[in-house]
């Protein structure tokens, strides 16, 4: 969650009484594809993200899965199964996607994108976008500063 004090934002945990305590969201495996994947999605012209962020969102995702309900997470698993068999596929390289270098997956990513499997690529990357910018440090790279949130009133 993010706290407003003048423009810094924080990351804190909220807990939630009725939450669901003990639910597996991600299986080891799907916690790697979820890297690669987000690896891939979230690399710009300076790198990757820091592999502390990509932790950061793995276990966020992995949290979230674990309260969700079996639709969303069924979803999701369906998204990443495709991603993970079907993107290497499409540059003709043997899956999983998590085994490919960085170069190589940016390319079977965009290529499953715009085929007529890109639903299953816009999946997993809308649940991955929606956790990723609420990183304080990924809302200052794309110049949000909270100010909406501000009673300055």
């Amino acid at each position: 969650m993010n706290d407003v004090a003048g423009s810094r934002l924080t990351t804190a945990r909220v807990e939630v009484d009725d939450r669901v305590v003990g639910r597996v969201g991600m299986t080891p495996r799907m916690r790697e594809a979820t890297r690669a994947v987000a690896e891939t999605l979230f690399t710009t012209e300076d790198g990757p993200p820091p592999p502390e962020r990509l932790a950061w969102l793995v276990d966020d995702l992995d949290d979230f899965f674990g309260q969700a309900g079996t639709r969303a997470r069924f979803a999701y698993r369906l998204c990443l199964l495709a991603v993970s068999v079907l993107a290497p596929l499409m540059i003709f390289r043997l899956p999983p996607f998590r085994r490919l270098a960085r170069e190589t997956r940016t390319r079977a990513l965009e290529r499953m994108e715009r085929s007529s499997l890109g639903l299953a690529v816009f999946g997993a990357k809308a649940a991955l976008c929606i956790l990723y910018y609420e990183h304080p440090d990924a809302a200052r790279f794309i110049g949000y500063d909270a100010s909406c949130l501000r009673d300055d009133a």
